[in-house]
Formats: structure tokens, C-alpha cells, sequence
């Protein structure tokens, strides 16, 4: 059985690039690429999920001003 693996990748004003993609049972790569570096990191879906609360939550903090 094959499977369509998800990406998103976002380019960023700053010239940044951030991706995020599948990553094993159900976790998620985050890869970060910047001018003169990068930086990696695996969340299980429990970690993922706790990092979008926190940007739906800074969100809508920026909502309500």
C-alpha cells in the first residue's frame, strides 16, 4: 500500500524556509532553513499538537487587539 506523503512549505518575507511533513506513526518533521544555517526537529502527534494550540492561541491573542 503506498501512501501520498504531506508537506507544506512556507517561504517566509525573511527568507526563511520552514517545511513541515509526515514523519513516521503519525509525527511530524519540522525543518527550518535559513541563510546560514538550519535546524530540525521530530514531534510525536501529542508534541504537534501541543505547538499548534500554542500558535492558535498567539493567533488569536493578535486577533482580539
Amino acid at each position: 500500500i503506498m501512501s501520498e506523503e504531506l508537506e507544506t512549505t512556507i517561504h517566509t518575507k525573511d527568507g526563511m524556509r520552514v517545511s513541515v511533513s509526515e514523519w513516521d506513526d503519525g509525527g511530524v518533521w519540522l525543518y527550518l532553513s535559513m541563510r546560514h544555517g538550519d535546524a530540525r526537529a521530530i514531534f510525536t502527534r501529542e508534541e504537534a499538537q501541543q505547538l499548534l494550540a500554542g500558535l492558535q492561541n498567539i493567533l488569536a491573542k493578535g486577533a482580539a487587539v
